[in-house]
């Protein structure tokens, strides 16, 4: 369950990464369709405020996973090992009682809209339990992914392993985002070294 918590987490990060590129498009199109072509869609504040809700909570799940999300931990990481696993058993029990109020919030507010009947006020008349719906996704997605890591820290705690514990939800430092670079930097030049397929077996 982890395993595949994680590996969708991954994925709704890159639905989150295109959700962004399109508010760039967007914007971009309309800045240029107004100058140029005397225009407006007339959606673009509309659309980009969903884009940017749905790639919001899309993307928390994940930043979870990758122990991305900015922690205040100074004092923590200079305490004692026995003494950090409880303070971070409790930075994440915090942490999936207030995403359970905003999971419970939002699908409320997307079953209301549904309900209702609900739609925004632009030409377009979007039917809101949609952006809303797919909001509450990535808010219930995060849900799961801090469960699934209680779960797992919880286990790890029980079994002795202190040590995992501690680097699976540990803040990262500059050491881990070095260490991170110098892994895609290395990763990039072994792909610029390695001839494509087709030359491969030309060669062979």
């Amino acid at each position: 369950m982890f395993r595949a918590l994680e590996w969708l987490s991954r994925r709704a990060m890159t639905v989150a990464g295109w959700c962004y590129l399109l508010i760039t498009a967007l914007i971009c199109f309309d800045i240029l369709a107004r100058r140029l072509l005397g225009f407006s869609t007339e959606a673009t504040a509309e659309l980009t405020g969903y884009l940017m809700a749905v790639g919001m909570s899309w993307g928390l799940a994940g930043t979870l996973f990758e122990r991305g999300h900015v922690r205040i931990d100074v004092l923590v990481q200079k305490l004692p090992l026995k003494v950090r696993v409880w303070l971070h058993l409790a930075s994440l029990a915090a942490l999936l009682v207030a995403t359970g109020f905003f999971v419970y919030g939002a699908f409320s507010l997307a079953k209301d809209s549904w309900d209702f009947g609900s739609t925004d006020l632009s030409a377009m008349h979007t039917p809101l339990a949609i952006p809303q719906g797919l909001w509450a996704a990535g808010l219930a997605l995060l849900l799961l992914a801090g469960l699934a890591i209680g779960a797992r820290a919880v286990r790890q705690l029980a079994t002795g392993d202190a040590d995992g514990m501690d680097r699976m939800l540990m803040a990262r430092t500059y050491v881990d985002e070095a260490a991170e670079t110098l892994e895609a930097v290395a990763d990039a030049q072994q792909g610029m070294d390695t001839p494509p397929a087709t030359a491969r077996r030309a060669a062979a």
